[in-house]
């Protein structure tokens, strides 16, 4: 049974990611051609090495982040990290990551819409998303109920100029 619970100081350590799964075969990416997002072919393994993991971990549980983790048993197979300061009354999100073996069982799901209730409570009208522009993300993004925006953040679009800014409203 998987649980999800507040990540904190008290469960949670820099090497808590070490055994993590990130692993992601990437196929087609999106990409903007004349104004429009297409599809196009990118092959790619996403993972993450020790220090990334470690990094992750760090940012994460510091007091700038409200984090969850999804278990199983002890181990960590998801988690959401989201920026506690509001930017534009947007809540970012800023991390969403299922382990490999656990994607399409509706952790991605829990943790999402845990993130919607969280980013509602702190007076957040959007989450704000810069997505990872691989096919798998964008459509999970949009099964959730966000949408490419016309309006992102320039500091955040600038920064990550592969990724697909999006916002999901609240309601």
């Amino acid at each position: 049974m998987i649980k999800i619970q507040l990540l904190s100081k008290e469960n949670f350590d820099e090497s808590a990611l070490d055994t993590y799964d990130r692993k992601q075969e990437v196929n087609k990416v999106y990409r903007k051609q004349n104004g429009e997002y297409v599809l196009v072919d990118c092959p790619y393994t996403e993972d993450w090495d020790i220090e990334k993991k470690r990094q992750v971990a760090k940012d994460i549980s510091s007091d700038a982040y409200i984090s969850f983790m999804a278990l199983d048993g002890k181990n960590i197979v998801g988690f959401i990290g989201l920026l506690k300061k509001l930017t534009h009354k947007y809540m970012i999100l800023d991390l969403i990551q299922v382990a490999n073996s656990y994607r399409g069982n509706g952790i991605g799901r829990a943790l999402f819409n845990l993130g919607k209730e969280t980013a509602l409570k702190a007076g957040a009208k959007a989450l704000y998303i810069s997505a990872c522009s691989s096919e798998e993300t964008i459509a999970f993004y949009r099964a959730m109920g966000a949408q490419i925006t016309d309006c992102p953040i320039k500091e955040i679009a600038d920064n990550e100029p592969y990724d697909v800014q999006m916002i999901c409203p609240l309601k």
